[in-house]
């Protein structure tokens, strides 16, 4: 693992976004598994920076959620709205080209498999943006004694339920639907940005190199091709 320190957290979104566009330009139609929340946020608005220059280099970029939340009253605070804000409308990705979970289908497990389907189609992931929960969960494998490898429906901590971008929801959402550690770990190369308040805990625990399903971050120690770049 790649360990990369920045104090400023525009420079540490600068850094991963010449991470992901020397990706791109080695695979024009490269398959990004892109999570949500703060983390990710500045290297998101650098990549739509560099949209405004170059459009065209996105043009066979495919996208894949990390997760989604199940039970929203609305789209507000979704994963989906969030990225349709950040990266889908900023860099103009046609909706064949991403592969978005439905958390309103009937049935939930055969969404799982939908998506997993699409998933063994379209990758492995060649690049995912990851960011370290404050319980050490990866997307929203939450810490269990079993990690599910799959796509799957994960029943949410109540760390997970408290989280930043449910804070104007009227209802917490106490379910999400999820890719599992298998398919993270298959990428290609992966991008862990850690930053926010009220991860220390986490933080540590990550750093210890324990690995351990308590803390599903911790497997990312047993890939050879990661990013992490953390905010001091």
């Amino acid at each position: 693992m790649r360990i990369h320190r920045f104090t400023d957290i525009m420079k540490m979104g600068q850094h991963a976004t010449s991470i992901f566009l020397d990706e791109l330009t080695i695979k024009p139609n490269l398959l990004l598994c892109a999570a949500t929340g703060s983390s990710p946020l500045p290297l998101y608005q650098e990549i739509a920076l560099e949209a405004k220059k170059d459009q065209e280099q996105f043009e066979q970029l495919r996208i894949i959620p990390l997760d989604e939340w199940i039970g929203l009253p609305s789209e507000e605070g979704s994963c989906h709205a969030y990225l349709e804000e950040q990266l889908l409308n900023p860099l103009e990705i046609p909706s064949s080209q991403y592969f978005a979970f439905n958390p309103l289908a009937e049935n939930l497990e055969e969404e799982c498999l939908r998506i997993q389907a699409i998933l063994d189609k379209q990758g492995p992931i060649d690049l995912c943006v990851l960011g370290l929960g404050r319980n050490g969960h990866l997307g929203l494998n939450e810490p269990s004694d079993i990690l599910q490898p799959h796509c799957h429906i994960a029943d949410l901590t109540l760390e997970s339920q408290q989280h930043q971008m449910l804070k104007g929801s009227s209802q917490k959402p106490t379910r999400g639907i999820t890719l599992g550690m298998e398919d993270i770990l298959m990428s290609k190369r992966i991008i862990l940005l850690i930053s926010g308040e009220g991860k220390e805990q986490a933080r540590a625990i990550f750093f210890s190199k324990n690995i351990h399903p308590n803390c599903p971050a911790s497997f990312l120690w047993k890939h050879n091709n990661v990013d992490c770049l953390v905010l001091d």
